[in-house]
């Protein structure tokens, strides 16, 4: 499994189809704590829209409840930031999942308790994640 972890993003690459790597992080994400909200298919939506796409291109909104609510507690403007989101796409014929790191885009509000929440939750996406590029 080839793993980068950059400056906002913490990227996985599998051998798995993206339909199957949806259905496993929506039970890894479960037993995280997390649910998956939706998902968003950019391949569908711009072929709606008349655009070609050519490879496969799914987000996942992902969101621990708990998380969610200490989070708005602390500043509602957190909800623009909200949810976690996952990416699962091909990308010059590897697939990839992604996550915009929690700890990163909570940085931009200027509350030192988000920061903890942060370092808390990410660990266990990014589990889910492993977890789920590993069983292959």
């Amino acid at each position: 499994m080839f793993v980068r972890s950059g400056s906002f993003d913490y990227t996985v690459e599998t051998s798995k189809d993206i339909d199957t790597i949806v259905n496993d992080l929506r039970n890894a994400l479960k037993e995280k704590g997390f649910g998956i909200m939706g998902v968003l298919d950019f391949k569908a939506i711009l072929k709606e829209k008349g655009l070609q796409f050519e490879d496969e291109y799914r987000l996942l909104e992902v969101c621990n409840p708990n998380a969610a609510k200490s989070a708005l507690e602390t500043d509602r403007r957190v909800g623009l930031l909200l949810p976690c989101t996952i990416a699962v796409y091909r990308e010059k014929g590897i697939t990839k999942i992604s996550l915009l790191k929690p700890t990163e885009l909570l940085k931009i509000l200027p509350h030192e308790k988000l920061k903890p929440l942060g370092e808390e939750i990410e660990p266990k996406l990014r589990s889910a994640i492993d977890s789920v590029a590993l069983n292959q």
